[in-house]
C-alpha cells in the first residue's frame, strides 16, 4: 500500500461513513439500497428502473464486479465498455487494475446515467 494514500482493509460502516462525509458528492441526489440477498448495490434518486427509482446498480461475483446501468443502452459509450443486448447493459471489472484503466470512461457512463431522466427546468423554477 502507498505511504501518500495509504488504505483501510474492510472499515466498517461508521469508518466508511466517517472517511467519505467530508467528501464532494459528484451526484447529491443520488440514494443507495442494498438488495439483503445478492448483495447488489442499486443507486437512484427517483428516476427510473424499479419502481421508477433506479439508474444503476454494484453487484460483487466471485471474479468480478459489474456495474449495471438500467438504460445502458440509451448512453453514448464511446469506449465501448457496456456489454449486453437490452436495454439494461453493464461493464464488468474483473481487477482494480481494469477499473482504474477506465476510470474517465465509467465515471462519464455514471454520469450520463444520472442525467438521462432529470426533469427539464424550467425558467420560472417550476
Amino acid at each position: 500500500m502507498s505511504k501518500t494514500h495509504p488504505h483501510i482493509v474492510s472499515p466498517g460502516p461508521e469508518q466508511l461513513a466517517t472517511l467519505v462525509e467530508e467528501r464532494p458528492e459528484a451526484l447529491p441526489d443520488v440514494m443507495n439500497s442494498v438488495d439483503t440477498v445478492d448483495a447488489s448495490i442499486g443507486y437512484g434518486a427517483h428516476q427510473y428502473g424499479y419502481n421508477g427509482w433506479g439508474m444503476a446498480a454494484v453487484t460483487p461475483y466471485k471474479k468480478w464486479v459489474s456495474l449495471t446501468l438500467l438504460h445502458g443502452a440509451d448512453l453514448e459509450d464511446p469506449s465501448a465498455l457496456l456489454t449486453g443486448t437490452a436495454t439494461m447493459r453493464h461493464v464488468k471489472l474483473a481487477s482494480e487494475e481494469e477499473f482504474e484503466a477506465n476510470r474517465a470512461a465509467i465515471i462519464a457512463l455514471v454520469r450520463s446515467a444520472a442525467e438521462l431522466h432529470e426533469a427539464p427546468v424550467t425558467n420560472n423554477g417550476e
